[in-house]
Order: structure tokens, then sequence, then C-alpha cells
């Protein structure tokens, strides 16, 4: 297989990856990070750790508490010298992927190679039918979700991969080929839709993750461009939960994941991609099994994700999640971003409130919002809290970062 590297200059650098080539046997169990913005750096960097046995902790390198973090517990970046010993010494891991740490405490969740692995031999039973003969990819490799299907399924299938430091939608566009897959954000579907340049791209196939995409524009990009977008659900900690295509409703569980709900209609998955181990100040042993605060509804053996049990907002019997009412507020021409949470109104005869940030253009009242979300929402009565902002930080794959 081979890695091509489109620089911003036009320049296109090429790297043929051998096993033999990218393997050092003195690099077995060598502990070390790796959070380079640059993909170029880090993909060459993560083959050679993977070849050669090593233990990476992969992160944002923006994410400055995980940073601090990492300098107190003395580990040092993946290339330098480190004979230090450390509390992973101990640990049967391959990577660590932390989380972006937006509740304040980063979460670490241990990777074995076998969790990976048999995660991306879902993957490939997954695109088996699509020929798949490059992967293009828009995310970080320090992402599970670019680890996985950016990198580790096109080096296990020795299929070609394409990446560029900065892509601009019509970059993305112009190297998407017959049986490509590309494996991006809605934030990159999104920008494809609003571009007035068209293509057919029956024989390609779009992966997205990382954050929800609505219908809408799911719905548009299958019209559009005449393929099919494969959306995934997982997190770091439990890798892919499940998949659905375009703008259907209902998710389907990947293949060997296990999900049963509590007496909440919270999610519960039980996989072999779920950690075994996760590192938050110390070691917490889950055992393959994730109970999370996702709330579902069951339908046969698919489910509808309702939303996270913390962020839905119940009025008058019904439940609203607060991405489906982002999503309507972004829907707004004037409106960027818009972050939304559920908190108690004490002073309220109403138990919930909205609290509303949005990144926007043309500053709207409470009650132009309102007005926006009952028209959508029927015609429901709700308090809420707005405030404006000039700019809703995102993750390096473009996530809201909810702080």
């Amino acid at each position: 297989m081979k890695i091509e590297v489109h620089n911003d200059n036009g320049t296109i650098t090429t790297y043929n990856i051998n096993k033999e080539d990218f393997t050092n046997s003195s690099l077995e169990n060598h502990l070390g990070y790796i959070n380079s913005k640059s993909k170029e750096k880090n993909v060459l960097n993560i083959i050679k750790a993977y070849y050669s046995n090593s233990k990476i902790i992969l992160f944002d390198e923006t994410n400055q508490i995980i940073s601090k973090k990492l300098e107190d517990l003395k580990i040092k970046e993946f290339n330098s010298d480190n004979n230090t010993k450390t509390i992973f010494d101990e640990k049967d891991f391959s990577m660590i992927f932390f989380t972006s740490g937006s509740t304040g405490n980063p979460v670490g969740a241990l990777k074995t190679k076998k969790h990976l692995e048999e995660e991306v031999k879902v993957l490939t039973k997954l695109f088996e039918n699509k020929n798949i003969n490059k992967v293009v990819l828009t995310v970080p490799f320090v992402h599970i979700y670019g680890m996985l299907f950016g990198l580790l399924y096109p080096l296990l299938n020795n299929i070609d991969i394409v990446l560029k430091e900065h892509f601009l939608p019509n970059d993305l566009l112009n190297l998407i080929d017959d049986n490509s897959l590309v494996v991006t954000t809605p934030l990159y579907i999104k920008a494809l839709n609003k571009i007035s340049s068209q293509k057919d791209l029956s024989k390609a196939i779009f992966v997205s993750s990382t954050a929800p995409l609505d219908a809408l524009n799911a719905k548009e990009f299958k019209e559009k461009f005449n393929t099919d977008i494969m959306q995934i659900f997982g997190s770091t900690e439990t890798g892919g939960i499940a998949y659905k295509l375009n703008d259907a409703n209902l998710w389907t569980p990947m293949p060997e994941v296990k999900i049963e709900t509590n007496e909440n209609n919270e999610l519960k998955v039980i996989s072999p991609f779920v950690s075994t181990t996760l590192y938050e100040n110390e070691f917490k042993d889950i055992n393959g099994i994730m109970q999370t605060f996702d709330y579902i509804e069951k339908e046969n053996e698919k489910f509808k994700l309702v939303g996270r049990s913390s962020q839905i907002l119940k009025i008058a019997g019904k439940r609203y999640s607060t991405i489906q009412i982002e999503n309507i507020l972004e829907e707004v021409e004037e409106i960027n971003k818009a972050l939304v949470f559920v908190s108690s109104n004490e002073d309220s005869l109403r138990e919930e409130r909205l609290d509303i940030t949005i990144e926007s253009s043309k500053e709207f009242s409470s009650k132009e919002i309102k007005k926006i979300l009952q028209n959508r929402l029927s015609n429901l009565k709700f308090s809420l809290s707005l405030k404006y902002v000039d700019k809703i930080p995102t993750s390096s794959v473009g996530k809201k970062l909810r702080v």
C-alpha cells in the first residue's frame, strides 16, 4: 500500500508502506505520546509504533489539560528517549485515546491490538461489497474514528491512503474516484452541500462520525452526489456501536455489538471493541461493558437515538434532544453554530429550561428564538436563556466542545 500526502503547494509526497521498513524491535513496549498537528508526521509514527508493538498515547495537541497530565506522569513524546518508569508500564495496551476533556477531567481509554483489530474485521465486512481501493480522510489519526477507519482499516487491508493537512471542499471532491471510501465529518458534508460543484459519486461511499448529521443535510447530500453516507455512532471508550445510512431514523448495532438498556432506557454496550480499562486519575476496569447516558428507544433489533439523558428536554410528555434543537437553529441562515444545554430552573414552575449559546451574524431576541423552535417542535411552552459569543470552540474534528 502507499500513502499520498497532498501538499498545499500542489505537490504530492508518496510513502510506500512495507511492514519490514516500519518495524524496530528496540521499540517493543516503548511508551510515548503522539499529538502532532501534522497528519503526515502522525501517520508515519503510528505505523512504526503499531508494527513495532510500541505503546502510544494519542490526543489533540491543543488540549492543555491532557498535555499537563502527561507531563506530570513523566510521559514523553514517542520519538524521544524515555527510560523513566510510569504507571502505564504494566498495563496491556497498544494505544490510549484520551477524550477531549469537555467535562474538565479527561478519560483515557486503553485499547489492545485485539480491541482494534476485532473492530477492523467488522469494518472490512461492512465494506466488502464496495471494493474499496482508496481511503481519503479529513479527520486526524489521534481520534479513534480516524484511527480505525482512516488508518487501521486500509493498513490491514492493503488499501491506499490519501490525506491533506487542510482540505477545502473542492479539494476533497477532486480526489474522490470510483471505489473511494471518504472518512469525514458532518462539517464537510454540510460544506459540500453548499458548493456549486457537482460530481457523480455513486461508486464511492462516505463515512461520517464525531457528531450527529441531521437528516436534512444527509438527504440533500445523497441526492446531490448520488452516493451513500454511512453514519457511525460510537465513542472513545466503546469504539463503534451502531451505523445507519443517509437520513435513516433507526440505528443498526455493529456486528458483534450487543445493546441493552437500564431502567431509564439508557444504552448499555457490550462488545469486543469496548475498552477493558479506563484511566481517570486512577485505573478502572470495566471489562468490556459500558453503561452510557444515551437515551434510546428500541425497535426490534434497531434503535432510535434520542440523545444524552442529561441533554433531553421533557415537555408535556415528549422528549426533545438538545442536538435536535441545535440542528433546527443552525438551519437559520444567520446562525453559524448553536450550543444547547438543559438545566433545572428553580425559579420557574417548569422544572427545566434551555440554556442556548449562539455564534451568529445577527442577534435574535429570546422571543424570536422561541418562535423558531416552536414552529418545528409544535407550539409548546418552555423557558430559555440566551447568550451570544464570537466563537463556539470546536475540537480538531469539528466537534463542539461542551464546556
